[in-house]
């Protein structure tokens, strides 16, 4: 049975995560007692101008929130889309795909990816 729990999401230490220059706190993995669905729940920060390089999430859809910030997310062989905040996008399964910010300040996002 699994049991409640809470983190302070001010102790996560971040991290860097996609190569480029974007960093993140992991705030869940599959080393928490969470549902098996769920690959990872991240908190992502990129500098204006900053960039999470070309990626994919192998049979892992993504869901990102935006909360700060403006950008632009590329895909290999589809139309690009642009971001602001209050966007949710969602990115299926093993699509290759670029997220840059562009605007005056940082961009902030929650990110999470669900086991297919």
């Amino acid at each position: 049975m699994r049991k409640p729990f809470k983190k302070n999401l001010d102790q996560i230490p971040v991290e860097h995560a996609h190569g480029g220059s974007g960093s993140r706190k992991l705030i869940l993995s599959p080393a928490d007692d969470v549902s098996s669905q769920l690959s990872a729940m991240t908190k992502g920060f990129l500098a204006s101008g900053g960039v999470f390089d070309w990626h994919s999430h192998e049979n892992i859809d993504e869901f990102f929130w935006v909360l700060q910030g403006s950008g632009l997310i590329s895909f290999r062989d589809l139309e690009s889309m642009e971001y602001s905040v209050g966007d949710l996008i969602y990115i299926p399964a093993n699509l290759e795909h670029k997220i840059e910010a562009s605007g005056k300040q940082e961009s902030q996002y929650y990110f999470i990816r669900l086991n297919q």
